[in-house]
């Protein structure tokens, strides 16, 4: 079919670049961005589909007078008609195949809603109203929601924040439509449309296009709140500046001359709102793009051996004959609020003659050295790490595109060490980047993720594996000392392996963000937590202080950095001991049902040094409903110095 200069003039193909802020206002904003189909849907779309409806507007309209884009527009012919129906119908193939159903079947309801506006059967624009609400929805509203589903793959969830910018995009559409008509209303006449900008006249025109821009802004504001990105609505408000300032010195030319209501006016509005619009919208994009870093999988693993309590707390009795030491053993144990933790070692409730590890005899003397210790750690800890890593879904089709490992530890070294380990059984990529964060305490799973989290920022395809392994219990000692007494009946065996990302994926109901870290180191308690080397392996020590320094500092420091526990919905602590646990939640009066998570873990693992954090958030992350998207998550542990390592996460859109 020939195609002559004057047909492809009427598609006004230039003219898609007043319409295209919406897409990029909707790229911006996806939280997930398939590339290849947001180039395909940005090309159908611009290039397509408001080409055909131009044209056919044309066609039907038969325009003699200037209309968007073309001062003087030339006679349309039946090829234009035949050419509208061509770009329609490929619209729609392409995006069946290279896009996905739901922006298809949303480009048909486009293009039926296009026709039905202008065709003479139908004629919606002939009506002031029901004309001007079909634009509003459709090029506002509608059109946002269908770049959504070209860019991301999927539908838009319709929460609160989504229903503001829905509602911001449709009065932006509402502000900027009755202004295209405002030269139009003898021409509009003459073919029996009656346009709101008509009945409006030309100040009234003004008047609404301005209270429609403070609605639109508005709606815009609580959409940018709501998603707690208030600086951003200020962003978008710079560029709002020139589009504010052309139009009041239109406004005031109209108003002195109803004739600079007119074809050319007209364009350079349209000209500084998309220049404005799409440059704002292309630095949110930018902005956005910055890579992020995700939360994609949390997975546990515990040893094959599980204890409980009572079992533990028999075997420490048996170590002594002292009876105000046995006293105190079964006061400790029965304050601890566990029920059961897990160990590596076989022989907690055996008989003395059956142990392996420990010295055959109810004195457990002599004790094991340090040598022994460490020769059990890196007979287990690889091991205990692969089962955790190897429930990461899907690990043996991405481990080829992990990028980095961080392992974690503080109960054994060896060289080469876990993370050499794990590289070689697992078939890890030889050229990984590697470090590892050893001898930091309980609180070194978020002093990796603060590592991970800077990779993930710097590195846009980064996917980094961490890992926290800890054998607490293969440092039993034969030890009755107050603080030791603590140390022995509360930690137990356990890993953890999650991946940190810079895409989101949909491991969780909702993918979770990862918003910063805090850190706070208490000098006055540096002797209060402390992990010590010596002959007969690592001594923990840990003083009946740790909860007071804390109870007294964590709302403090909380206060110095600005953040408020009335903020976060969720809690993932560390359960360094009950009493911890207790007087966090006094400190910054939280109901405990908050701390439910943190209460479990340690009812049924105890306090596995690094990753125990992790075991409680998984459980947190598990749990999450669809009405939390939004909601923040507090994680906090606490290690040597005495040093307090916080989190703060945030559930985001899948």
């Amino acid at each position: 079919m020939p195609v002559d200069r004057n047909t492809i003039k009427l598609l006004r193909i230039p003219f898609s670049f007043f319409l295209a802020p919406l897409f990029l206002f909707a790229y911006s904003q996806a939280e997930v961005v398939v590339h290849r189909q947001a180039l395909w849907s940005f090309l159908i779309i611009h290039f397509l589909v408001y080409p055909a409806s131009n044209g056919y507007n044309s066609y039907v309209d038969r325009d003699e007078d200037s209309i968007g884009g073309l001062e003087k527009p030339p006679l349309p012919t039946r090829d234009l008609f035949y050419l509208t129906i061509f770009l329609d119908v490929a619209a729609t193939v392409l995006a069946l195949v290279f896009v996905n159903t739901l922006f298809a079947f949303c480009l048909v309801l486009y293009i039926g809603a296009s026709r039905a506006y202008s065709s003479r059967q139908i004629r919606l624009k002939k009506y002031p109203v029901l004309g001007f609400l079909t634009v509003v929805i459709f090029q506002g509203a509608f059109t946002y929601y269908m770049s959504i589903a070209g860019i991301s793959g999927g539908a838009l969830r319709l929460d609160t924040a989504n229903i503001f910018v829905l509602l911001g995009c449709s009065f932006q559409i509402a502000g900027a439509y009755p202004l295209t008509q405002v030269y139009q209303h003898e021409q509009d006449l003459r073919d029996g449309v009656v346009t709101l900008s008509y009945k409006l006249g030309y100040i009234g025109t003004f008047a609404f296009t301005a209270a429609m821009f403070v609605l639109c802004n508005v709606f815009y504001y609580l959409y940018f709140t709501t998603r707690e990105l208030g600086m951003i609505f200020y962003i978008v408000q710079v560029f709002f500046i020139p589009i504010v300032i052309w139009f009041g010195i239109w406004f005031s030319l109209v108003w002195k001359d109803r004739r600079q209501a007119n074809f050319r006016n007209t364009m350079r509005m349209n000209w500084v709102a998309a220049i404005c619009m799409n440059s704002c919208f292309i630095v949110l994009i930018i902005i956005n793009r910055i890579p992020l870093s995700y939360l994609s999988s949390i997975e546990t693993a515990v040893p094959e051996y599980g204890y409980a309590q009572e079992t533990l707390t028999d075997f420490y009795l048996r170590s002594t004959d002292d009876l105000n030491t046995r006293r105190k053993i079964r006061i400790v144990a029965a304050k601890t609020g566990i029920e059961k933790r897990y160990s590596v070692i076989p022989d907690f409730d055996r008989n003395p003659e059956e142990f392996q590890f420990f010295n055959r005899n109810a004195t457990l003397l002599p004790e094991p050295t340090l040598s022994e210790r460490m020769q059990l750690y890196q007979k287990h800890a690889t091991a205990l790490s692969r089962k955790a890593i190897e429930q990461i879904p899907g690990f043996e089709q991405i481990k080829r595109n992990i990028t980095h490992l961080i392992t974690v530890t503080c109960t054994g070294l060896f060289a080469p060490g876990l993370d050499v380990e794990l590289m070689r059984e697992l078939r890890l990529n030889p050229a990984i980047q590697r470090s590892s964060v050893n001898f930091m305490g309980c609180n070194a799973a978020i002093l990796a993720l603060k590592n991970a989290d800077a990779i993930c920022k710097s590195h846009a395809n980064a996917k980094v594996l961490v890992v926290c392994t800890e054998l607490c219990t293969i440092h039993f000692q034969k030890r009755y000392n107050d603080d030791y007494l603590l140390s022995n009946m509360i930690f137990g065996d356990g890993a953890a392996a999650l991946l940190v990302s810079s895409q989101p994926d949909d491991r969780y109901l909702h993918p979770v963000k990862i918003d910063g870290f805090n850190s706070m180191v208490l000098h006055n308690g540096y002797s209060d937590m402390a992990w010590q080397l010596s002959e007969t392996g690592f001594i923990m020590n840990l003083s009946s202080y740790v909860p007071d320094l804390i109870r007294e500092n964590i709302r403090p420091m909380l206060k110095a950095v600005g953040l408020k526990p009335e903020d976060y919905r969720h809690w993932a602590v560390h359960p360094g001991g009950k009493r911890i646990v207790d007087d966090f939640a006094t400190a910054l009066e939280l109901d405990k049902c908050l701390l439910g998570p943190t209460y479990n873990v340690l009812k049924n693992y105890g306090n596995m040094s690094s990753p125990t954090v992790l075991f409680v958030l998984k459980e947190v992350l598990e749990t999450a409903k669809p009405e939390h998207l939004g909601n923040r998550i507090f994680a906090a542990a606490f290690g040597p110095g005495l040093s307090i390592e916080t989190m703060q996460l945030r559930y985001v859109h899948a």
